[in-house]
């Protein structure tokens, strides 16, 4: 009777499904700019719902970001967290070595509150265990020059495939678009940030934005996250899914905005708001009119 029920847990546990690569925690409203995104209005950002905002400061071993101070004081006058990147361009540990300091100094006057983090450009043809070489020394660097244990942003496709192991201990802020939720891999069980679109548009800023969701995890000292003020605050798994979109209640703050939710077709959100497909695939730039996603923000007219 006993191999029986053995037998028969041992079945059970073969049925459970995978556990879904979520997030670290609940979820608030963020977004990442750069110069791209030209002058960026951020008490109107503020006031849409956006919660953080990750500025890159640098790239290579000398770029420094045209924008980023302003960015900065922007943000911090906006009551908004932020924090800053470094796009990574380094090919050995030595030159890793060299750009976290150059980041390190460029960012050193200011107090932000989000853990710094590497980008590492994919652009290198190195083996998986020369990538974390690089990516662990610009880290330590980062973690013993600024005091402040470091993130990562990658692509889900470069978490899978580009790192081994000895990057677990660091936070993961990953991108991956079109997608329910962010591809999973063998090194992280959660992440800490999603960015989850590339095309986002946000009240106070011209043109697109990458739209992300942060935990408390991307905290330099975490805390519990806030709750998203005047926007509902998403749920406490990721968006897109049904439980986990960003909420439909307008995340640009714009009345002529809407957020893609479940069961969502183009058809039937061009009848929402008396327009058609064709007219929503212009106004959007939409490649295929079929493939919209959860947690999208179309432009109605």
């Amino acid at each position: 009777m006993k191999r029986f029920f053995a037998a028969l847990l041992a079945l059970a546990l073969l049925c459970v499904p995978a556990l879904a690569f979520g997030p670290a925690g609940e979820t608030v409203h963020g977004i990442d700019v750069s110069v791209y995104q030209g002058s960026v209005d951020f008490s109107r950002v503020a006031q849409s719902g956006v919660r953080m905002v990750y500025i890159r400061s640098t790239l290579g071993f000398s770029y420094v970001d045209p924008t980023h101070e302003r960015n900065a004081d922007g943000a911090r006058a906006a009551g908004l967290e932020f924090g800053f990147y470094h796009f990574c361009t380094a090919s050995t540990t030595d030159e890793a070595v060299r750009q976290a300091r150059f980041f390190a100094q460029t960012i050193a006057r200011y107090d932000y509150g989000l853990k710094p983090v590497m980008e590492l450009s994919p652009a290198r043809k190195l083996s998986r265990t020369e990538t974390t070489d690089v990516a662990l020394a610009f880290l330590q660097e980062v973690e013993r020059l600024t005091g402040r244990e470091p993130a990562i942003y990658c692509s889900a496709s470069t978490a899978r495939d580009d790192y081994d192991s000895r990057l677990a201990p660091y936070s993961l802020w990953v991108a991956q678009y079109g997608a329910r939720e962010p591809e999973s891999n063998d090194i992280w069980p959660t992440w800490a940030g999603w960015q989850y679109s590339e095309r986002g548009r946000v009240d106070g800023i011209e043109g697109n934005v990458d739209l992300d969701l942060f935990t408390a995890e991307m905290r330099a000292e975490p805390e519990p996250t806030k709750s998203a003020g005047p926007t509902a605050a998403p749920a406490p798994s990721p968006a897109p899914t049904a439980t986990c979109a960003p909420t439909a209640t307008a995340a640009t703050g714009e009345a002529n905005a809407y957020v893609v939710q479940e069961g969502d077709t183009l058809m039937r959100i061009a009848q929402m708001f008396g327009t058609t497909v064709e007219a929503l695939t212009a106004l959007n730039g939409l490649a295929d009119p079929s493939l919209i996603y959860v947690g999208q923000i179309l432009y109605y007219r």
